[in-house]
């Protein structure tokens, strides 16, 4: 189950990095479209990414861990 999961989660990554890399503005997704997404993907509401985001850029610079993960499927 674990594997499963990490190569979903890795897709998700790839996929995120390959949207924000792309150089080309007219096939570049929209940033809401994007958010949208990415929080289908991982099985959360809009505002619950944007709040582990918040959690996770305040863990990093305070330097504790965090408790949650990203994904709510699994």
């Amino acid at each position: 189950m674990y594997r499963n999961c990490a190569g979903f989660l890795t897709l998700v990554e790839e996929s995120i990095e390959s949207t924000i890399q792309e150089g080309d503005l007219e096939k570049r997704e929209e940033g809401e479209i994007f958010e949208m997404n990415v929080a289908l993907k991982l099985g959360r509401s809009l505002s619950q990414l944007r709040d582990l985001a918040r959690k996770s850029s305040s863990s990093r610079a305070d330097g504790t861990g965090i408790d949650e993960f990203a994904s709510r499927l699994f």
